[in-house]
């Protein structure tokens, strides 16, 4: 009896190891030209707004770095040059030193926001200039990346399923590569004097195995970031998670003046004032509050919230709070889920991290196609090298 279990156990780990190898081949041949060029566009994007600053100088270039504006006046500066109602200003900071002022201009049905921005200096309240912000290149490769250009075709849930897709391959061929302990080394290293197919098999786990981590972190952060509905009830599991709040209060009656953003933002250092104020957004359709969006001190400007209230326009009283010291760690997952697809959470060394994963999936593009090319031809001649 026991002599017979063993040949079925090890038929059916062959059979499962084949089923495994089947989805991981396939996975890649159908899939891999978009898994390379969202991982492209993701390295691209986690210093996007270097490079945006880095090709705009002009627009990025204030008199003196001082901050004399306010956030009001920096609204009143760019509403005079583009009445199109302001979807948020974002505060200077040392990557963008200036005040960015986002217009939303009439966007037709289906399609990715119109978006303008106007940069006003910050010292003196001069408009820096204006631009389509929404087919600018940094932002353009963005898009790129998050929808693959293909908004108005459900292009943000085909990136998601990229994502899931991602995760599935990095899983499958974590299984296809685990070697006994004695081979570990081996099975993680380039070998000398071994043929082309073998060096390719090498290269492919080698980075495969290096990256595993980082690309199933990025995979399941992406299905979080497009399916929160999916991924919270998981997470709800170990900690409480909400859906994000657009909160609205009853209007008073119509005589009641709503207040400026300058009073408003003095609400917002009262409640929070061991945070800095990141980026403002004013009331609009879905949403009659404020929304304040706060970092830590000094924090790196990659890292650009940490969390954020809802205040009423008319009170300046806090109606909703997201930050870390309000909500749940199951929240707190949810708000960190973007930082850490970006490596922001980790600082610089997390961003370089993320950078490099994204040129994987083109390795292994590569490799697979090598290695499935030589596999078929030396399949002919009967010797095929081991995996």
């Amino acid at each position: 009896m026991l002599s017979a279990a063993i040949p079925r156990r090890a038929v059916a780990r062959a059979g499962l190891r084949r089923a495994w190898l089947w989805l991981h081949r396939w996975l890649g041949l159908l899939f891999g030209v978009i898994l390379v060029i969202v991982g492209l566009t993701g390295s691209v994007i986690v210093f996007y707004r270097e490079i945006d600053a880095t090709l705009n100088r002009a627009l990025y270039a204030p008199d003196s770095s001082e901050r004399r504006i306010t956030f009001a006046q920096a609204l009143e500066a760019a509403a005079a040059g583009d009445s199109a109602p302001i979807r948020s200003v974002i505060a200077p900071d040392p990557v963008w030193p200036v005040w960015v002022v986002m217009h939303l201009h009439p966007t037709e049905k289906g399609h990715y926001p119109n978006i303008w921005t106007t940069m006003v200096d910050p010292s003196n309240g001069r408009v820096l200039g204006r631009r389509d912000y929404t087919h600018a290149f940094a932002f353009t490769v963005y898009r790129l990346h998050f929808t693959l250009l293909l908004y108005d075709w459900h292009g943000k849930e085909l990136v998601g399923v990229i994502a899931f897709i991602l995760l599935c391959s990095s899983l499958s061929g974590l299984y296809l590569w685990w070697p006994k302990w004695r081979r570990f080394w081996r099975s993680v290293s380039l070998r000398r004097g071994v043929s082309p197919l073998r060096l390719m098999i090498d290269l492919h786990n080698l980075a495969g195995f290096w990256t595993a981590p980082l690309l199933i972190l990025v995979a399941v952060t992406g299905i979080g970031i497009v399916f929160p509905g999916v991924v919270r009830p998981i997470v709800g599991l170990l900690s409480p998670a909400t859906p994000y709040p657009s909160p609205t209060v009853k209007a008073p009656p119509a005589a009641t003046p709503t207040l400026t953003a300058d009073e408003i933002v003095a609400f917002v250092r009262a409640a929070k004032p061991r945070y800095d104020i990141a980026q403002l957004n004013p009331p609009i359709g879905s949403r009659n509050t404020w929304r304040a969006l706060l970092r830590p001190p000094q924090a790196n400007p990659a890292l650009r919230t940490r969390g954020a209230i809802w205040l009423d326009p008319w009170t300046g009283a806090v109606v909703h709070d997201r930050t870390g010291d309000a909500i749940s760690i199951g929240d707190r997952y949810q708000t960190e889920q973007l930082w850490l697809h970006n490596g922001a959470t980790l600082g610089l060394v997390g961003r370089i991290l993320v950078f490099i994963s994204g040129f994987v999936p083109l390795v292994l593009l590569v490799t697979g196609l090598l290695i499935w090319r030589g596999k078929r031809q030396t399949r002919r001649t009967n010797v095929i090298p081991r995996r």
